[in-house]
């Protein structure tokens, strides 16, 4: 994907080998990336020029595929988009989240569905109109990371060498999610969280005022003398590692690979701490499944159950709306084998999951295995905000860096009053109104499964009575 647009919608291969395809169009506004290259190239779309209305994009240029037809709905007040291949015609496509049973023990975490019935009092104060807190908030703590990932959605996201969130304004602002209400934060954003010093003493703060905290981190920066502080206070922890040797390592994350065998024995040296002391905190591994780290499925399902973690998840890989790592999903249709047999690893104390929701998107129709939803609006993102790594606060990470989303920046309000504030809920309901789910969002976004519910909830079936 050079700058003159070579290699647009059109399938060029990698220095992998693979086949890559993005859907950038022809006058974008490009940025080059220094240093970090995606799957596809280190050219990506430069977000802060489409803020300049003259730059601004005909974003329908990016919704019609080759041989999609675009059909519109009506319903109340409302008028949805849903797109079909040639003589396609919708076909139903029921959610499908389990809880756990004998039958299915797996599901005990979840992995692949939504937890929204548990926190019925604020899905309540959304139906009244009212206002509330987040239940729970994604965010960076750093803008920058020590490791290329060739799949890295931050890429896209404006990564900023040395910044990060203060100190101070860090922990004020875990001080006023206590106040809030905010029920979860999980430390998973654009940049690697270890970097930032203050993780240690937030997540410390965080449990003292009652808030859960999660963290997905590289590992191999973790600070081991601090390791009871996060295992003691933290719900889970989860290592982003997409390869099961050192050459994969090396492949997949542009990574030394020594630095494999360095985070393997972070690894194996928390389990060791956390059994000991009988601390509470979930480990696990993930994977983003891409066709450069299919040969390392097995080798990884095989190492989580060697170091005793307690799961090892395999998810589809998110693409921008631009799709600039160059995503084809229809590949995961030819390692379904592979993945069932990863999962045959599972016993009673490791979990091995794939997300087979969204990886199976690709053998739906064209309604969603592209990215096209199974609902029209955002609702979701007052129930799941998004924060930078830099402070700033949006609705959902793919609008990070677009100004006409930018809710505040935690250096210079609380809070606290950025929540109460008319702005914050200015953007979320632009988000509603005017947000074209089916060709502005990105693939396989955070929302989506909340989306699904909501939107259900929202426009239910004629006689609900009738259970």
């Amino acid at each position: 994907m050079m700058s003159d647009h070579s290699q647009d919608k059109n399938k060029d291969v990698n220095r992998f080998g693979y086949e890559t395809t993005t859907s950038i169009p022809e006058d974008a506004p490009l940025k080059r990336n220094p240093g970090h290259k995606l799957r596809t190239s280190n050219v990506i779309v430069n977000r802060a020029a489409l803020t300049d209305e003259k730059q601004l994009l005909d974003s329908y240029k990016l919704d019609r595929m080759t041989g999609q037809k675009i059909q519109f709905v009506s319903e109340g007040n409302q008028i949805g988009v849903i797109r079909l291949s040639e003589g396609e015609e919708p076909a139903p496509a029921p959610n499908q989240f389990t809880g756990p049973s004998y039958r299915n023990p797996p599901q005990r975490f979840r992995f692949d569905g939504h937890k929204m019935m548990h926190h019925l009092d604020r899905v309540m104060a959304w139906q009244k109109g009212e206002r509330f807190a987040p239940i729970h908030i994604d965010m960076g703590l750093t803008k920058f990371c020590n490791t290329a990932c060739i799949y890295c959605y931050a890429v896209v996201q404006n990564m900023t060498q040395g910044t990060m969130i203060q100190r101070d304004a860090l922990l004020r602002y875990i001080d006023d999610c206590g106040r809030l209400g905010v029920r979860s934060i999980g430390f998973i954003g654009d940049g690697e969280p270890t970097l930032n010093p203050a993780l240690y003493d937030a997540v410390v703060r965080a449990k003292e005022v009652g808030i859960d905290t999660s963290m997905a981190t590289n590992g191999l920066l973790l600070d081991m003398s601090r390791a009871h502080d996060l295992l003691k206070n933290m719900s889970w922890i989860r290592f982003n590692l997409s390869a099961g040797d050192s050459e994969g390592f090396r492949r997949v994350h542009q990574s030394k690979e020594k630095n494999f065998e360095l985070l393997v024995n972070n690894i194996r040296e928390l389990v060791r701490i956390k059994k000991e002391n009988n601390y509470p905190c979930t480990l696990g591994l993930q994977m983003v499944l891409i066709p450069e780290c299919f040969d390392q499925v097995l080798k990884e399902a095989k190492l989580g159950a060697e170091l005793g973690v307690d799961y090892f998840v395999i998810k589809h890989c998110s693409d921008s709306e631009y799709k600039e790592i160059g995503i084809q999903y229809e590949d995961y249709l030819g390692i379904e084998d592979v993945l069932k047999e990863a999962e045959s690893y599972s016993t009673a104390d490791y979990v091995v999951q794939a997300k087979w929701n969204k990886i199976n998107a690709a053998s739906e129709s064209a309604l969603y295995k592209n990215g096209f939803r199974k609902y029209d609006v955002c609702h979701g993102t007052p129930f799941l905000l998004q924060i930078s790594g830099n402070g700033k606060i949006y609705p959902c990470g793919p609008f990070f860096n677009k100004e006409r989303f930018y809710i505040g920046d935690l250096h210079e309000e609380s809070f606290y009053d950025i929540v109460m504030g008319e702005r914050y809920w200015a953007v979320h309901k632009d988000v509603a109104e005017s947000v074209d789910v089916h060709k502005d969002c990105a693939v396989g976004c955070r929302q989506d499964y909340v989306n699904k519910f909501l939107w259900d909830l929202k426009n239910p079936p004629e006689h609900i009575n009738f259970i």
